[in-house]
């Protein structure tokens, strides 16, 4: 026998006796793997809000402004009050509709900030004994009652302050039915309506509109890594199952 034919069987019988002294056995084996969970997300939502003012208080004073240049027409102002209420709007606007009947009118209306300064008093009742015609700066004054001066003396000085002046329109000027006008940081305000007498109702109603902020939460999935402990059949020699590894 050549020496290549011995060495080649007895590579073939080492394979044999390791493979018949092979046995197998199932072992525990570590594997990673992925589950998706939920967790919880706090998220920021705007959400805009509106509703209808009534006014809070409203005056009436036999004067008028230089918004109406129409002197000989009777007129007078009224001043209503409204208040954005517990809503304080960081940032809002308030829409004054104008009437269907006041479109073809004369009618003029100024918007005046109250913030920090409080509802307007009524003026002193009239006297038409003392009274008589006055115009003073545009504005025309039918009284000669001190405590009424006193009276127009300090609405005049609310309503000329630039600081307080929120909107200035006339009919003619305005070409729809909105007023809108931005009420950021405003949370009490005037408005001032001059009309003649046999004039309907200028304003129809006043509406606020104003964003807040709101948290929400939400659920999100996301993806965890876990490991677990699974059986494998695996081929062993038979003196590590018995002696063991």
């Amino acid at each position: 026998m050549s020496k290549s034919s011995l060495f080649f069987g007895l590579v073939v019988a080492i394979s044999l006796v390791f493979t018949f002294s092979c046995v197998t056995k199932e072992v525990p084996v570590t594997e990673t793997y992925y589950e998706t969970e939920y967790g919880t997300e706090s998220y920021i939502e705007v959400r805009w809000n509106e509703d209808y003012l009534t006014p809070e208080w409203t005056r009436y004073a036999w004067v008028y402004y230089p918004i109406l240049e129409w002197s000989e027409a009777g007129a007078g102002s009224y001043y209503d009050g409204y208040e954005i209420g517990n809503t304080k709007p960081s940032n809002g606007q308030v829409k004054i509709i104008i009437s269907n009947v006041s479109q073809t009118s004369l009618w003029g209306i100024m918007v005046v900030d109250l913030t920090g300064v409080g509802q307007l008093s009524a003026p002193p009742p009239r006297d038409p004994l003392k009274e008589k015609t006055v115009y003073e700066e545009g504005v025309k004054k039918i009284t000669a009652v001190p405590e009424f001066e006193e009276w127009l003396d300090n609405l005049n000085a609310i309503t000329t302050d630039p600081r307080r002046s929120l909107a200035f329109v006339r009919s003619e000027e305005n070409t729809g039915r909105e007023i809108i006008v931005d009420f950021t940081g405003v949370g009490e305000f005037m408005i001032i309506t001059c009309a003649p007498w046999q004039a309907a109702p200028v304003i129809e109603k006043v509406q606020v509109t104003w964003s807040e902020e709101v948290t929400e939460e939400r659920q999100v999935p996301y993806q965890v890594e876990k490991q677990r402990t699974v059986m494998q059949t695996k081929k062993m020699p038979f003196w590590e199952v018995f002696f063991g590894e």
